[in-house]
């Protein structure tokens, strides 16, 4: 577990190539809380976004949890999603310009 303080940003890169039969695949981002649940849905991203990485930055909420990243697809051999590239700063003032850390946000 850790604990976050306000203005933490997380930022990571992603690459999703899903297949456009597949309307199941996402990539989102829990908080994961003490009692191994997953709490709050920071960010989901759906769709295809080629082969080419792309960054993601949100603002997290405080707090003492894990991040979750959870990758789902439904065709195995014709989907593809990664994320490389994780890390966490403070950044007050970034935060400022970066969507509600608990905006979903469906892209694609």
């Amino acid at each position: 577990m850790e604990t976050f303080k306000k203005g933490t940003k997380l930022e990571f890169y992603f690459h999703m190539r899903i297949s456009d039969e597949d309307k199941t695949a996402a990539l989102t981002v829990f908080t994961y809380s003490q009692l191994h649940v997953y709490e709050q849905r920071l960010v989901e991203i759906r769709g295809n976004h080629g082969t080419i990485w792309q960054e993601k930055k949100i603002c997290l909420p405080e707090g003492t949890y894990q991040l979750a990243f959870v990758a789902t697809h439904g065709l195995q051999f014709l989907s593809d999603i990664a994320v490389d590239e994780i890390e966490l700063e403070d950044d007050d003032d970034d935060c400022d310009r970066l969507p509600e850390k608990s905006e979903v946000q469906n892209e694609g």
